[in-house]
This record gives C-alpha cells, structure tokens and sequence, in this order.
C-alpha cells in the first residue's frame, strides 16, 4: 500500500527533527552518568558490558519521556518550516484543508503512543525489576566499589566504616575504622580493637532533640581493653538499617500486580492511592504524545512569521506548563485528597481540548476579533515610552578611510549574541523540564509550596547554565557559520577581502570574554548559589531545621590533621557535645591516643571537657589512662567545624579546593586524586572557547546543513569531548595518568583538532 505524495512528504518533513529532538532530549538526561559510568569502569574496575547493560536497562525509562516531548518538537519545527515558507497558503490554495494535512501527523502521534505505551506498560516494570538486580552483580563483582574514601559510611545502619584508602584494585583497603554499634562479616588485617564500657549521655530536659533520644555515649575510665589483631573478621548486621529503600515500589509492578495491590488496599484511601496514580500514569503519558500532536499542529501551521523559533519556545512552553500541571494534580491524587483519574487525566484533558478548539478553529480559518480600542490603548502606551534612537549613518570626510570592518563585528557579534541568549533561554526550559521530571517523586511526597520551588530554581538554574554554557557556545557557534554560509553572507565576506580568520576573531574574541566571566564566576559565585541552593533544598522543601539549630547524633567528623571526632550528640542550641570520642592516629593509621568525654562545650576560652579519660597507646599495645573530672582542651577545631558539613569536591570553589589539599598535604594523605579536581576547575571555563574554536571548522564543512544538522554536529561534538574527559580523569584517578594531563586532555585535544581544521579551511 502505498501513502499519498504528499502524507510521505509531510512525515519525512517529521523524522529528520523528530530523531534529533529525541536525541538531544535523551542526551540531556544521560550526561550527568556518563562520568559515573566511565568511572565504574576504568576506576572501579568494573566489567565495561556490565555498565553497558545498566545504561541500556535505563534506556526504556528515559524514552518513554522523550518520545512524546520529541512529537512535541518535531510537529512545531517541521509545521513551522511549512508555514514560515508559504507551503501551507499554497496547499490551501490548492484547496488541500488543515484537516487534511493533519491526517500523517494524527497517524505519527498514533504510532508514539502506542510504541509509548508498550515502554510503559510492558517493557518499564520489567526494565527497573532488570536494573535492581544488574546493581546486585555489579556490588557482587566489586563489592569495594561502594566504599568511599575518606567518608564515613553509615550504609550497615549504625556500623559506621570509614576507609583511608583504597586502592586501584578495589581489592585492598588501608586505613579502616569501624565504629561497631551494630553487627555483616568484615575481614580487616592489621589493625586493633578499642573496647570499654560505655557512659550513656546525660542531655539536660530543656535540649531539643532530633529524632529520637540517644542512648549511646563515650568510653568511661573503668574498663578498657585495647587489642592488636593481624586477622580479624567483623561479623555486620544483616538488616541494613540506612539503605537506600523504594520510595516508589509501585514503579516495579505489573499491570497485574498493580490491580492486585489495589484490590487488597481497597478499604485503605491513603495507601491504595500510589498504585492508583501509578496505573493511570503508565496511560495517560503515552496518550499525552497524541494530545502533544492535537496541539503542535494548529500552533505550527498558524505561525507564519515566526518560524521554528517561536514553534522551539511554544513547545517547551507547553512542556514546562503540562509537567507543573502534572506536578500539581498528581500530589492532590497521592493525598487522597482528587481521585487518581481525575488528577492524571486532566492534564491530557485540558491540553486535548484547547488542541481540539484550536484545529477547529484553524480548519475554519477563524480570526481573532479586531479590538481597535484596545490596540489603541497599547499605542499610546508604548508612545508614553522614551523613543529608540535612530541611528544615521555618518559620511565619510573626503580623504578619510572610504571602509571599515568595524560594522561587520558589531554585526557579527550581535548576531552571535542573538543566538547565545536563544541557546540560553532554551537550556534554561531544558533544565527546569528535566529537574521537574527527576524530582517529580520528592516533590509529591514532601508537598512543598511553590515559592520554595521557585527557590530552588532561582539557585540550581544559574549552576545548570554554567555547567551547560559551553554546550550553548558550542551551538551558538554552529549556528552562525551555518547562517552565515546558508545566506552566502561568508562569500561576500571573502569576495569584499575579509578571510576567514578576520571574520572569526570577534567570535573568538566572545568565547574568550565568555570563558574568562566563567571561571570569576565559578570562583565567586557559584559556591554560594550551591551553598544556598542546598540549604533550599534541605530546610524549606525537606524540612529539616536550619543548620544553626540543628541536633545531630552519632556524628563522625575527619579533622585535617589525624584525628577523628566522634560525637553522640550535637546542640548547636547551647554549643554542646555530649559523648565524645576524640582519636589520634598516626600516618601508619595506627591509634596513639583516645580521649572520651561525657560532655565537651564550646566557651569563648575554647573547649571545656568533663567526666572522662585519656588514654595513650604505645607500639607495644601499652595503655596508660589519665582520669579527669574537668579539664581545657587546646584544640583548633571550633564549634562551626562540627557544623559546618564538608563540601563535596566537585562544589568547592578553587580556593577551598586549594587550602582543602594543602592541609591533606601536610598531614601526609596522598592528594593526587584531589588535584585532578583542583585542574579540572581551571581547565573548565576555557572549554567554552574550546568549543568556539572547534565548532568554527566543523560548521564549514557542511555549508549548506541546517539548524537541525548543527544540533547534530553539536551533541557529537560534546558528548566525543565528554567522553574523552572522563576517560582521563578516570584514568588520573587510577594512577594511570598525571592529574595536571589529565585535566587538560580535552583541552588540548579538540583544540588541536580546531585549529588544524580551521587552518585547512579555506580562508
């Protein structure tokens, strides 16, 4: 059977944005694991088809969310291609009506629903049971790799482990200590095991604490009993008190699990409510790609003048409005408070309405009444505002330079400007879409109000924007050459005397400007925006009490010299700790002293401790004990130590990172995997001018490509140089690679390739 001319014209005029809108989508949601996954393989040792077989296990989850959006984008660009370039006036002309020309994109929007819904009603429940245990016989086959350094594991519930070293094997570890509160079997070689009897803290009636009371302490000075061991095996719970558990276990189950669970929790509202909204999602999403193409298609055709870019911004429009309405609804569904069908399908319902009205209305060539008055009004505002200045041009004197180049960089930098913000504006949508899709879970269950919402993303986007720029850069880039030879503009440029070079300089010189405003922002800015986006995130939505009052118990803290702090309960409150543990090890990780103490304060002074013991070990395994009542303890931590959390890595700013590895340094801890990060923030920032100078040669060498050829060449682009990054950086890690090469690896090689490309170019 073969399709009428003009349906296979109109559904090829789909495929080519609808593969790279699905593209980009999904690379965006895959990025932020390409390095987890590089590092699992060369650092981890973990088997390559092992980390293969966990991406592609994934792969269902994530498209059975792009596709519909992919429709979104494809029906808007392609209908906005046919619309800006007159072809739908001209099959109206030939009497061809807008019903007509929907049938191949209601045929398109078909065929992603039911390829959507066997994702989700088949393929998804098996693809997370799959990825549960794919993770089992990765832990199995390098069950080290869960193990951190130089952080303190709680994963054993209260068995807390903490790891010096480990090494590249992921086979031995040095440097362990085990704080044994709960009993898994642990096989440690030479090492000792400190045991005493234990004072049970004392908190005063009026300390407010967090959760439940404590009921461990410090080491009291009556028995101690201190052993050396050169095998010993640990024997852990079984229970994992802190692991990890399913927040939404219903995203494992069958259709037929789903309806069981349900029957069994028919008398229960609350509970049975998840597996409600669980069922009607797994049909409304894939239903949602056929109400995606209801509505692209009447937007796309009725925007003549504005193309595929207004036909780009209307669709993340709808993108971000139909999520929040989702998010929204589906949080009324879980609180029992809406039934679950009503909440899921009325998003579809609203956007398949207006869809529906919209078409009618384009069939019919309805018009928007004319309202003179009220464009009136809108003159006279706008002639209330101060007039733009009208720019004349200037006659040359006679004698005088008769042409400049000067007018051609304000064009081009202007038009790259142009794109920029575009590039911007879209990634920005990109990132709010895609949060709300990963966070969709933490915001039903913990209900926040929207204005922390939009906390959140005033703090987290500008972070998003920085991480992405040179994506941005790197399209924006494209882009121009790509309009500058598709309008011949480059020729002319050429054919006036203007190389190539000349017309690239302004262009390089944004991509330096942009690099440089990067890494001052990265230094100045960032670290604050990730320290309060945190604490958005942590206090206003999860709801947990501010940093400065907040109790915590069982609390380890890592000095930066060889001393180890254990605290059974903080008050930030009245600046108390209550059962102390301080020990100190030598560089051979061997213990040399152990101070307990049922309460240590906080005082202008310093440090105030009482009912306690101070125990020195010698090499012999000799213990000598000095009791106290009440003692001053010179100490250089102070109490903002033990509330200040230690900021991951990868969110401190140069400097901290710096003074974090000079003091590592001198306690004598191997840094060199901490220099990699400290490169790596300097090398970052020039990869947005990295990707300037690649991205001018690769543009050129197909001058007649379109927008969606360069955001093809753009996400090859990126993902070769996010992909050899990684691989350095995990090669550094492994000690297979300097770490300053390492860093700038990437760097160095795709400039390599842009600027041997551009001087192969013809100029």
């Amino acid at each position: 059977m073969r399709f009428p001319v003009l349906d296979r014209y109109i559904a090829r005029e789909l495929i080519s944005p609808f593969a790279f809108s699905c593209a980009l989508l999904t690379f965006f949601l895959v990025i932020d694991r390409i390095y987890q996954l590089t590092d699992l393989v060369i650092t981890r040792g973990v088997p390559f088809y092992m980390v293969l077989q966990l991406l592609l296990i994934t792969m269902p989850t994530f498209l059975s969310l792009t596709l519909p959006m992919a429709l979104l984008v494809s029906v808007l660009l392609a209908g906005g291609r046919l619309a800006s370039d007159l072809e739908i006036v001209a099959c109206k002309a030939a009497g061809v009506s807008a019903l007509r020309l929907f049938r191949p994109v209601l045929a398109a929007s078909l065929l992603i629903t039911l390829v959507t819904a066997f994702l989700t009603l088949l393929v998804n429940p098996a693809a997370n049971g799959e990825l549960q245990r794919q993770l089992f016989r990765i832990v199995q086959t390098r069950a080290a790799s869960g193990l951190q350094e130089r952080v303190f594991d709680s994963t054993f519930g209260d068995f807390t482990i903490y790891v010096e070293d480990v090494s590249t094997s992921q086979v031995a570890l040095r440097g362990i200590l085990v704080s044994d509160e709960r009993r898994i079997t642990l096989r440690m070689l030479d090492g000792a095991i400190n045991e005493a009897d234990i004072l049970p803290v004392n908190v005063p009636k009026a300390t407010t604490v967090d959760g439940a009371s404590p009921t461990g302490g410090a080491a009291g000075g009556a028995r101690y009993r201190y052993t050396h061991f050169t095998l010993y095996d640990q024997i852990l719970p079984t229970t994992l008190k802190s692991a990890p558990r399913m927040e939404k276990p219903e995203k494992d189950l069958s259709l037929g699990d789903l309806a069981a669970k349900i029957t069994e929790l028919k008398n229960d509202p609350n509970a049975r409510a998840p597996f409600e909204v669980e069922r009607h999602k797994r049909y409304a999403l894939p239903v949602a790609a056929l109400v995606f193409g209801l509505v692209a298609f009447p937007l796309a055709i009725r925007s003549h003048r504005g193309g595929r870019s207004i036909a780009l911004v209307g669709s993340l429009a709808i993108l971000v409005t139909y999520y929040l309405m989702m998010t929204s609804l589906e949080g009324a569904a879980l609180r029992a408070r809406l039934p679950a069908v009503v909440a899921i399908w009325a998003p579809n319902a609203v956007f398949g309405i207006a869809g529906l009205g919209l078409l009618i209305a384009t069939a019919r060539e309805w018009r928007w009444p004319a309202m003179p008055r009220v464009w009136q009004v809108v003159e006279a505002l706008r002639s209330t505002l101060p007039g733009r200045p009208t720019w004349r041009p200037r006659h040359h004197q006679v004698g005088g330079p008769r042409h400049s180049t000067h007018i051609i960089d304000r064009y081009l930098v202007r038009e790259y400007l142009a794109f920029m913000g575009i590039g911007l504006a879209v990634a920005a949508a990109l990132f709010v879409v895609i949060d709300l899709v990963k966070t969709l879970d933490k915001y039903l269950r913990v209900k926040p109000p929207l204005i922390y919402i939009l906390e959140h993303f005033a703090y987290r986007l500008p972070a998003a924007l920085h991480d992405g720029l040179p994506i941005v850069m790197l399209v924006a880039t494209i882009f121009l050459f790509l309009t500058l030879s598709r309008y011949h503009e480059l020729t002319a440029l050429k054919a006036a005397g203007v190389s190539l070079y000349r017309v690239s300089a302004p262009v390089l010189g944004v991509g330096l400007l942009v690099a440089i405003g990067a890494g001052l922002f990265q230094e100045l800015a960032l670290p604050a925006l990730n320290e309060r986006g945190d604490e958005v995130d942590r206090v206003k939505i999860r709801g947990q009490a501010p940093k400065h009052l907040q109790s915590r118990q069982r609390l380890w803290v890592r000095s930066a010299d060889t001393r180890f702090y254990r605290v059974e309960l903080l008050n930030p409150a009245t600046n108390d700790l209550y059962g102390v543990t301080i020990l100190e090890v030598d560089r051979d990780f061997r213990l040399t002293g152990r101070l307990d103490a049922r309460r240590a304060q906080w005082t202008a002074g310093g440090w105030e401790v009482s009912e306690g013991a101070f125990r020195e070990v010698s090499r012999d395994g000799k213990v000598d004990k000095v009791e106290f009542g009440w003692t001053a303890l010179d100490l250089k931590e102070e109490m903002d130590d033990f509330l200040r959390i230690q900021k991951p890595v990868n969110t401190m700013s140069f400097r901290e990172l710096r003074e974090y590895i000079t003091q590592l340094e001198a306690a004598g801890f191997q840094i060199r995997k901490y220099l990699v990060e400290l490169y790596s923030k300097l090398s970052f920032p020039l990869v947005n001018l990295v990707m300037v100078l690649v991205a001018i040669p690769f543009a050129l060498q197909s001058p007649r490509g379109g927008r969606l050829f360069g955001i093809g060449l753009a996400i090859m682009i990126m993902a070769g140089y996010l992909v050899v990054h990684y691989v350095a950086l995990a090669f550094a890690r492994a000690d297979l690679l300097p770490p300053l090469i390492a860093a700038w690896t990437a760097n160095v090689i795709f400039m390599g390739i842009g600027v041997s490309l551009l001087l192969r170019a013809r100029t």
